[in-house]
C-alpha cells in the first residue's frame, strides 16, 4: 500500500478502507517514496484509535515505492506516490495507463492551489496515459501489475482489482 508524504488531502479514512480490504487478504507491506515514515492527515474520531494501534505494527514502517516489484495499487491522490518512481531519471510508470483525481475534482479543494503536483498533468507530461470519469464517480484502470482508483469512491473497486490481479498470478 503506498502513500505519499506530500499531500495534504491524504485521507485517514481511505487508507484504512483500503487496509481492512486487503489485511483479511494479503501480507502486507506500506512504501513511501523513499521509505519515509507514514503521516495521516484526515484523522478523526472514528480513525484516530485504529491510526494510533496502526503505528505500532511492523507493517506501519514503509519500504522505499522504488523498490516494489509486485502488483501496486493507488488511489485518489495516493497516486501522486507513484510519481516519484523513477529509475536512472525516468518515471518507472511510463508506457502505463492509469487514472488518479480529475483536475475538476482537485480545484474544489480550498488545498488546490498549494498541492505540490497535479497527477493527471504529471502522467501525461511523463509518458503515462490519463483517463477520467465525471467528478466523484467510480473509475478503476487495470495495466499490467498496476491498479489505479480515481477518488475516493473507486476504493474498493480498486482493491478487489487487486485480488482479482493477484489470485490470477
Amino acid at each position: 500500500m503506498f502513500l505519499t508524504q506530500t499531500d495534504p488531502t491524504f485521507s485517514a479514512r481511505s487508507f484504512h478502507q483500503c487496509f481492512n480490504l486487503c489485511s483479511s487478504v494479503f501480507n502486507l507491506q506500506t512504501a513511501t517514496p523513499g521509505g519515509k515514515p507514514i503521516d495521516f492527515a484526515g484523522v478523526d474520531e472514528s480513525t484516530a484509535r485504529w491510526v494510533q494501534e496502526f503505528s505500532v505494527k511492523p507493517y506501519a514502517n514503509p519500504a522505499k515505492l522504488e523498490s516494489i516489484d509486485e502488483p501496486v495499487c493507488a488511489v485518489g491522490q495516493g497516486v501522486a506516490a507513484l510519481c516519484c518512481a523513477t529509475e536512472e531519471q525516468k518515471w518507472i510508470f511510463s508506457g502505463y495507463s492509469m487514472t488518479g483525481p480529475s483536475v475538476f475534482e482537485l480545484v474544489r479543494s480550498p488545498e488546490f492551489a498549494n498541492l505540490p503536483l497535479i497527477v493527471e498533468d504529471f502522467i501525461k507530461d511523463n509518458g503515462g496515459s490519463y483517463t477520467a470519469s465525471i467528478e466523484d464517480a467510480v473509475h478503476v484502470v487495470l495495466d499490467r501489475h498496476l491498479v489505479t482508483g480515481q477518488n475516493v469512491q473507486s476504493t474498493t473497486a480498486a482493491v478487489n482489482n487487486l485480488i482479482l490481479l493477484c489470485n490470477s498470478r
